[in-house]
């Protein structure tokens, strides 16, 4: 299974100013110069290890994550993310497009009129929901007042699949289930499993419910579990002060990430008010943060093969992750 973020900010999409640009440039630059390095080739050989860490600029698109497995391919979430994804993907041959859509709210569905292919006739799209008032307000998108074109005048197939809490469903190589968050107005996170691998979308969730007790019928969900991307967007002390927002903060995913062995916690739906270097201060603070407590879960993550405890990253568009190749290195 491979997850590609195409869009990883919460709330509202983030530009970048010139200043921004050019300051985070500079730190790299001064990193560099520190390293020893003195011309341009080796910089943008700096730039590209950096890359593999951590990346120049985080992006600015509201989420939408690609999860592929070798027969399949599915969205999750229309945030502003889906336009470049479908820019990408408007050509593809098969012209078939299953979307799992966790709420109504903007950031997640704000993309949808500018898919590329919603105007293809060719295409087909399937948006999977488990709100039943999902199909009324996505096409309130498409008045004619917010947006120039009305739902009738689309060209695709586009097809609202109802799907209960709890549903399975069976695609031919991956199981997709809806599960219940917690967040205002209800939001359903959606579970991914291969024979090999395993994935879940946790945003966005205010995890209040984090006891196996309170989760109840949600907690298998968390459980065997490769990768959760989790609902990251506050620090503690945010997170304190912004209580019903439907938020969450790292440490909670690595506390849920500890106890139950979920092997690679990946942090996402950044606030867009959070610069590069908080993000990284938070990563960071999440790694120190695990690394005092998983001793007490020790046994788990030595039978698990991972005995310093769980990966953490930091999400950012455009990154790609391979599960597969993540296992062999881990």
């Amino acid at each position: 299974m491979r997850i590609k973020l195409w869009g990883t900010r919460g709330s509202l999409p983030t530009t970048y100013q010139h200043s921004q640009v050019s300051e985070r440039l500079k730190s790299w630059a001064g990193e560099a110069k520190d390293q020893g390095l003195e011309t341009i080739d080796q910089f943008m050989n700096f730039v590209d290890q950096q890359s593999e860490q951590r990346p120049l600029l985080y992006g600015g698109n509201t989420t939408c994550t690609q999860v592929m497995t070798e027969n399949e391919s599915f969205f999750v979430d229309m945030g502003s993310g889906l336009r470049d994804a479908g820019s990408v993907n408007s050509e593809d041959s098969e012209n078939k497009f299953d979307i799992f859509l966790t709420h109504m709210h903007w950031d997640h569905i704000m993309g949808l009129p500018f898919f590329l292919p919603l105007y293809n006739p060719k295409s087909t799209i399937n948006i999977y929901h488990v709100h039943k008032t999902a199909p009324k307000y996505v096409k309130i998108l498409f008045n004619g007042a917010n947006f120039p074109l009305k739902w009738e005048q689309l060209e695709s197939r586009i097809n609202f699949v109802q799907v209960d809490l709890y549903e399975k469903k069976y695609f031919s190589d991956v199981t997709v289930t809806p599960f219940a968050l917690d967040h205002p107005g209800g939001c359903f996170g959606w579970r991914f499993d291969t024979d090999q691998d395993s994935f879940v979308v946790g945003v966005d969730s205010e995890y209040k419910r984090i006891t196996p007790e309170a989760l109840g019928r949600d907690y298998p969900f968390y459980q065997n579990l490769d990768m959760i991307l989790f609902d990251a967007q506050y620090e503690m002390q945010e997170f304190t002060n912004k209580f019903d927002y439907g938020h969450c903060t790292p440490t909670i995913g690595a506390d849920f990430a500890v106890r139950e062995g979920i092997k690679n916690l990946l942090l996402t739906h950044h606030d867009p008010w959070s610069s590069e270097q908080k993000l990284e201060k938070m990563l960071g603070d999440t790694k120190k943060y695990l690394s005092k407590w998983v001793h007490r879960y020790q046994d788990i993550w030595n039978e698990l093969g991972q005995p310093e405890g769980p990966n953490v990253f930091s999400a950012y568009d455009g990154l790609v992750i391979d599960l597969t190749e993540l296992k062999k290195n881990k």
